[in-house]
């Protein structure tokens, strides 16, 4: 029920900040008495001047732009405190959507840095701010979520593994394949080669029907954050009208320093790599792309997370491009996607007569790599282990 408006400015606390830390709340806040647990004599407190933060909770099976806190209680929820009573006046529902993004989005950043801008404004204050002011603290807080990156390198720049070893826990070299059609064991095809730097051919699953192949083949590859419908209903955020929407930047979670998929075109040097797209868990025929990225500007995610702490390092080597442009796009493949084990990785299988459709030009050169490459894996049944997922 919602909460009437002459009770959202002060309401009764019944011992639901038990426990809480006062360290980090916003000046108005009444803390708890030395030696108090909350319990009686109740105190009055006034839900408004509470982080803006507290307004948002994440909840399994929810879409982020409708985290809102629960009601707890008397404690209003958060979608009373930011739309019910006046004054100040009621966030509209989109500008809501934007903010709920942004703050569940925080479990992927860095927690201390986004918690140091929320905690700087109360939810009264959000509440009193223009629309304007509302979306420039809405990016305030992607900023400490989510940085930005020019795409503005060429592959023949960035990383790609000179050595062969595919042990531990560093970037697998590009070429890798079976030691045999159908062995779940792998080594590197060319060795002491680097055939991204040389060639520029990536791999990346993207569709699974007749209709994604005419839109690839028309329109190219394009940064999913672009189709504001897939966003809302597939992903749950509203990004429109915030920095999010640069389509001239890549952005990458300040927590793993793992990109922001829908952020950019992301593909793989390695062939085996691209058979991870779109998800893990992926069931049933699907088409692998290759595409030509030697003249494209992009972002190397993978020489960008090295070295970096806590990165979220993908062995098969990632690299993330504004978009791939139809007459970039070389050809595709169908290859058939069975899910992921429990014990990580996915698992995916090439057909015996497996073989490239050509949808662009390719040079001699790229068009031998896509062949022996595809060769390499045709016929076989693979487990890729979670050792050539994910650095542990």
């Amino acid at each position: 029920m919602p909460v009437s408006p002459e009770d959202l400015g002060r309401v009764i606390w019944e011992n639901d900040n038990r426990g809480r830390d006062h360290s980090m709340q916003p000046a108005g806040v009444p803390p708890l008495a030395p030696g108090s647990t909350g319990a009686a004599p109740k105190t009055a407190i006034d839900y408004l001047a509470r982080p803006i933060g507290d307004v948002c909770q994440n909840q399994q099976g929810v879409l982020p732009m409708n985290c809102y806190s629960p009601a707890k209680g008397r404690v209003p929820s958060g979608q009373d405190l930011l739309h019910n009573g006046t004054p100040p006046a009621p966030v509209g529902a989109e500008m809501a959507e934007r903010l709920l993004s942004a703050l569940a989005s925080i479990i992927n950043g860095d927690n201390t840095a986004a918690r140091a801008v929320t905690n700087r404004l109360t939810i009264r204050q959000f509440r009193s701010l223009s629309e304007g002011e509302q979306t420039d603290f809405i990016n305030e807080i992607w900023g400490a979520v989510a940085t930005a990156h020019a795409f503005n390198q060429r592959p023949s720049v960035m990383f790609d593994p000179d050595y062969d070893d595919t042990s531990g826990d560093r970037p697998l070299p590009t070429s890798i394949c079976p030691v045999a059609a159908g062995a779940n064991a792998f080594r590197k095809r060319l060795s002491g080669k680097q055939p991204f730097r040389e060639l520029g051919v990536g791999f990346r699953v993207d569709g699974s029907d007749d209709s994604s192949i005419t839109r690839i083949i028309r329109n190219g590859m394009t940064q999913q954050r672009l189709a504001g419908d897939f966003m809302l209903v597939r992903r749950g955020l509203r990004l429109d009208g915030t920095v999010m929407m640069d389509a001239t930047q890549a952005r990458v979670w300040t927590g793993n320093h793992d990109i922001f998929n829908e952020s950019a075109v992301c593909v793989s040097r390695n062939f085996f790599g691209g058979t991870a797209f779109p998800e893990r868990e992926t069931n049933g025929l699907c088409y692998l792309w290759a595409v030509d990225c030697l003249s494209l500007d992009g972002f190397d995610t993978e020489g960008y997370q090295l070295g970096l702490g806590g990165a979220r390092q993908w062995r098969p080597g990632e690299k993330a491009f504004p978009s791939i442009p139809a007459a970039r796009v070389l050809g595709y493949v169908q290859i058939d996607r069975r899910g992921a084990p429990a014990t990580g990785g996915w698992r995916v299988d090439i057909s015996k007569d497996a073989k490239w459709t050509l949808t662009g030009s390719p040079s001699v050169a790229q068009r031998v790599y896509m062949e022996d490459e595809l060769a390499a894996w045709r016929g076989g049944s693979y487990t890729i282990p979670a050792t050539f997922d994910f650095a542990t």
